[in-house]
């Protein structure tokens, strides 16, 4: 070490401690996918709690929140049904008691809020039907680390944060890769994203740090109506530096005479070394600061609607004087539009995941889900089948019925 460092580290150790800190806040990052080598199983995320982060975003976010389940409610609609349900009623009975349908909400809802959902696959003895298709929570799961470039299972435990150097989570086999005694398995579903294989981030995850920042705004106000809605103060007692024990005296009475919803609010003390023979206070007024944060929550709530594609915040119950208008025909195209680019992918990776596991028990059957669209709102144009229809107004249209005929014909 040098002299210059030496000295210069001499100095910062001498100086007197003040009682201000200041924060850092650091910059967002990707969530990280940790192996490690005495583990079996992936971290997901800083301290292996990325799910649980999602979970705070969903409840502190009201924007978020609402986005959330207004998508998730849109993509499970009124539940699913099959086109040939009339058809093939045996078949049809059997998906209902196989796949209840609350299960198929909570799965869409995992699906869109964690960005992945897992089924639990019940097999029946011998391991040739499938008895039961449940939902397994997965923010309770972890992959196994992959062999061969399969993941050949996932470790359960309820809460990993809280999880003990000594504590073994329970290791379930996933699908198609359990033994015969091993009659539950995870299915699990979720999109390609590039650079990740063992887990998928949501498809709002760069809209993540705008719904911290429409919590830190909240929590602003809350604060601010906490502490009597004054502005900060600074206080100088100008007579010399007295030690820290009489710092703190100080500092207590002064906070329980004027601090608090009723009193003067928060305060800042500053001991200086001239002597002067007065106290002074000075109140420390930030200009324009309803505009700034004002402006803070409109960034935040634009950016997370655009975060979750959201074409119109009207269809979510969200009113904004941005984006489409609310007369019929802009709503129309927007929600057509947000079905189209939002609402589908969701839909079409549970219903391959669906007929993938139904083929198990020879149960073939054109599944869709009953959309939430008015009739008004749903593209007909261009529909010459029945089937077709039926997909896309989640009505059944009979053979008696005459076919749909265009102003044109």
């Amino acid at each position: 070490m040098s002299r210059r460092t030496y000295n210069k580290n001499k100095q910062q150790n001498n100086a007197p401690k003040s009682a201000l800190r200041v924060v850092n806040l650091s910059g967002y990052e990707i969530p990280k996918v940790i192996e490690e080598n005495r583990k079996e199983w992936v971290s997901y995320g800083e301290y292996n709690c990325y799910y649980d982060e999602l979970i705070e975003r969903y409840l502190g976010s009201p924007t978020n929140s609402r986005c959330v389940n207004g998508i998730v409610d849109m993509v499970y609609g009124k539940g699913l049904n099959a086109t040939d349900s009339e058809e093939k009623p045996e078949m049809f009975l059997q998906l209902k008691k196989l796949l209840p349908e609350k299960e198929v909400k909570k799965m869409v809802n995992d699906l869109k809020m964690l960005g992945q959902a897992s089924l639990q696959i019940v097999w029946a003895k011998g391991k040739r039907k499938i008895e039961r298709i449940l939902h397994f929570p997965t923010e309770t799961l972890r992959a196994e680390k992959a062999v061969d470039g399969r993941v050949k299972g996932y470790y359960y435990h309820p809460q990993w944060k809280d999880i003990k150097h000594n504590e073994k989570p329970k290791r379930i086999p996933s699908y198609g890769n359990g033994s015969k005694s091993e009659l539950i398995e995870i299915y699990c579903v979720k999109p390609y994203r590039a650079g990740f294989y063992y887990y998928s981030p949501v498809d709002y995850q760069g809209s993540l740090q705008y719904c911290s920042l429409e919590e830190e705004v909240s929590n602003y106000h809350i604060s601010n109506i906490q502490n009597g809605l004054q502005p900060s103060l600074l206080i100088n007692f100008n007579n010399g530096i007295p030690n820290e024990e009489t710092q703190q005296m100080i500092e207590n009475k002064i906070y329980d005479k004027f601090s608090g919803s009723s009193n003067s609010g928060r305060f800042i003390l500053a001991f200086n070394e001239d002597a002067e023979t007065q106290s002074t206070i000075d109140p420390i007024h930030l200009p324009d600061a309803h505009a700034q944060y004002d402006f803070l929550a409109k960034e935040a709530r634009e950016k997370i609607m655009i975060g979750h594609g959201v074409v119109s915040p009207i269809l979510l119950g969200i009113k904004d004087n941005t984006g489409f208008g609310n007369n019929a025909e802009e709503l129309r195209t927007a929600s057509i539009l947000m079905d189209n680019i939002v609402i589908r992918p969701f839909q079409n990776m549970l219903i391959d995941a669906f007929k993938e596991l139904l083929l198990v028990n020879d149960i073939l059957l054109d599944l869709y889900f009953i959309t939430l669209q008015p009739i008004e709102f749903t593209e007909l144009d261009n529909i010459a089948t029945k089937i077709k229809r039926e997909e896309e107004t989640g009505e059944k249209v009979s053979d008696e019925e005459e076919p749909i005929e265009t102003e044109e014909e």
